[in-house]
């Protein structure tokens, strides 16, 4: 059957020249806290400002910032963390980010999802390195569900410039890898004075995509001293370009297209530091911006990119005459560039969890066994021979589903939700599931099953739900799709095909867990039809068909059908009291199974599991009993 604020204390003064330093540091209070403000959602509706505080030991609680008592966090509170608009400046402030969005997602179920760059990914192991901590993550290959690209889009060329490669890269002048500036900050392109130049021809052109490259701003002016990021199109009548000025005789950036498309160019006033150029371009449209700041945009290209040129002189190697006022040694340094191919998502897809999948930007499928992947390249072993793939032809590795017990986890279990990037687009919030383990006023520490420890930074949070207190062990975070039936009409279960009418799989407890507690099997669950609904197949749940009954050791402990409590049309967590004494030291077996309805030929209700795992809550937190917040 398939159905269709943060309040800032400053103390009072007692001396006048504290007093008069409070009020000089009255407005950078007020925009901190407006950048950095949390608030504090119950169960009840009541929205409450203030910040999160606490450790692991004391226990987390949030202060409101009208004063009153502390309040316990409970299940079903959520802290907020409000971001204020971009700012409309005309470039931000020096030492401003001046990463690209991150490459790769590393899908682990409903457990996280992480944006950031793949070091290495092997038969047991994948090492990660997320884009919003410094330590890479160590994560078991078992639980990755997927490593996938940025929706609609395919990396072709990616260059840190840890070293110069002249296959990729036709040099002129003096170009080579240097410290990044300031120094110790990693390694960049420098050019140096005297038409200094790389280009990088493409093996086919691109007619859409986009090219990010962050350069550095050193300030001065100097006639004839112009670094520049130019694109070559191969149009009908001839190559036609775009070509931005980075800095000239002049304190502002500017763009040249004289044959190329027609673009209008907004003044960008320069300033000192690096910065983030990003250049979009297709048939329809071309837009040019930095760091988020638009500097020009126009009709498209009259025909596909051919190759890039990143410059420091006139524009493409003409002559430049010396300025007295130029610097004696000129140079220009360029990082992290990336160009990336916008690419359709295929219509329709076949899905085998059995085996691996490297899912192709042209719409084919290649199942076998990976085996290894970088953020380069990646080697699938299809029908006894190895077939070599690079990134820029494959959209994202989906790798065969096999249930992993993670690490236990204790304290207060959360879902922390934040921003991978800068910008306000869903597709680049990140989130995990674990245990708070610390705060500070830069970062929080979140302990998971499969990751690690994450450091998440505050302000990039968007969201913190509290799920509970207590220790929790996941099973398994691969979706499956229990039932009889493909579906034809959305919401599709992944995967489409049914895994039959059971599935089974097994906790091992240590000896030291305390087995005599309360227990709980926690479940989230999709199309689950409710026993509460009025529909016809609510009915018959009610009656004792269709039930999805779930089995500890062989017996039965509930079904599933009488927790849910809407259409279940998207994920739900479903929490079954686990008897005490059921579960026991080393392995034990857990069951969910479907049962049919009367019909000679019984049909079953097709749903989705996507997450098991085992808690043992401890009590629950007075969220809802602490005391009201005083007046203001």
């Amino acid at each position: 059957m398939n159905r269709t604020t943060r309040r800032e204390s400053i103390g009072r003064a007692v001396s006048r020249a504290v007093v008069l330093l409070a009020v000089l540091l009255l407005p950078i209070v007020r925009a901190h806290a407006q950048a950095d403000a949390e608030s504090l959602d119950r169960p009840g509706g009541e929205s409450i400002p203030g910040r999160l505080a606490g450790d692991a030991r004391s226990g987390f609680r949030f202060i409101p910032a009208r004063g009153g008592a502390p309040v316990a966090l409970g299940p079903g509170a959520t802290i907020r963390r409000d971001h204020p608009a971009r700012p409309t400046t005309p470039l931000p402030s020096p030492g401003a980010p001046t990463a690209g969005a991150p490459p790769f997602h590393l899908l682990i179920g409903e457990a996280g999802r992480f944006s950031g760059s793949l070091r290495s990914l092997d038969g047991s192991l994948a090492r990660y390195a997320p884009a919003w901590q410094p330590d890479e993550l160590t994560i078991p290959r078992a639980c990755i569900q997927a490593v996938i690209q940025r929706p609609g889009e395919a990396r072709i060329l990616a260059e840190s410039f840890d070293r110069l490669d002249r296959a990729r890269w036709s040099i002129s002048g003096d170009a080579a890898v240097a410290e990044r500036s300031p120094a110790g900050s990693g390694r960049c392109l420098r050019l140096r004075a005297g038409n200094a130049s790389v280009a990088h021809s493409l093996d086919e052109p691109l007619t859409a995509g986009r090219l990010e490259v962050a350069f550095r701003d050193d300030g001065p002016t100097a006639p004839g001293r112009e670094p520049s990021v130019a694109m070559v199109f191969r149009a009908p009548t001839g190559p036609a370009r775009i070509r931005v000025v980075l800095g000239r005789s002049e304190d502002g950036l500017s763009v040249e297209s004289t044959e190329g498309p027609s673009l209008q160019v907004q003044r960008l006033v320069r300033t000192p530091g690096w910065h983030r150029l990003t250049l979009r371009f297709g048939p329809d449209e071309t837009e040019i911006s930095v760091d988020g700041q638009e500097l020009a945009h126009g009709r498209g290209p009259r025909g596909p990119l051919a190759s890039i040129r990143l410059a420091l002189g006139a524009a493409d190697g003409a002559a430049a005459s010396p300025s007295p006022s130029a610097p004696r040694t000129s140079t220009a340094e360029f990082d992290d560039l990336s160009l990336i191919r916008l690419v359709e998502p295929p219509a329709s897809l076949e899905i085998d969890p059995n085996q691996d999948e490297a899912r192709l930007v042209i719409g084919d499928q290649l199942f076998g066994d990976l085996r290894s992947a970088d953020s380069e390249r990646m080697a699938l072993a299809v029908g006894g021979r190895t077939v070599p793939l690079r990134w820029g032809e494959v959209a994202g590795l989906y790798l065969r589903r096999v249930p992993a017990q993670g690490t236990p986890i204790s304290g207060l279990l959360v879902r922390a939700e934040w921003r991978s990037t800068p910008g306000s687009r869903p597709a680049d919030v990140d989130f995990a599931e674990g245990a708070l383990a610390s705060l500070a006023d830069e970062s929080l520490t979140l302990t998971t099953p499969y990751s690690g420890t994450l450091t998440i930074p505050r302000a990039s949070l968007t969201r913190l739900a509290v799920l509970g207190q207590g220790r929790r062990i996941v099973l398994d975070v691969s979706s499956h799709h229990l039932g009889d039936e493909v579906p034809v009409t959305p919401p599709l279960l992944d995967p489409p095909q049914p895994d039959g009418l059971a599935l089974d799989r097994s906790i091992e407890l240590p000896a030291d867990n305390p087995v005599d507690r309360p227990a709980e099997l926690v479940l989230d669950v999709l199309q689950v039809v409710p026993e509460a609904g009025d529909t016809r197949y609510s009915r018959q749940i009610r009656g004792g068909e269709l039930r999805t009954y779930t089995l500890i050791n062989g017996r039965r402990i509930d079904y599933l059908n009488r927790h849910v409590v809407t259409d279940n049309e998207t994920p739900e967590r479903v929490r079954l009291a686990i008897p005490r004494g059921l579960l026991h030291p080393g392995k034990n077996a857990i069951r969910i199974e479907l049962t049919g309805d009367s019909d000679p030929r019984p049909k079953f209700d097709d749903m989705g599991i996507l997450q098991i795992a085992v808690e043992f809550p401890e009590p629950a937190a007075a969220a809802d009993t602490s005391p009201r917040p005083g007046p203001p």
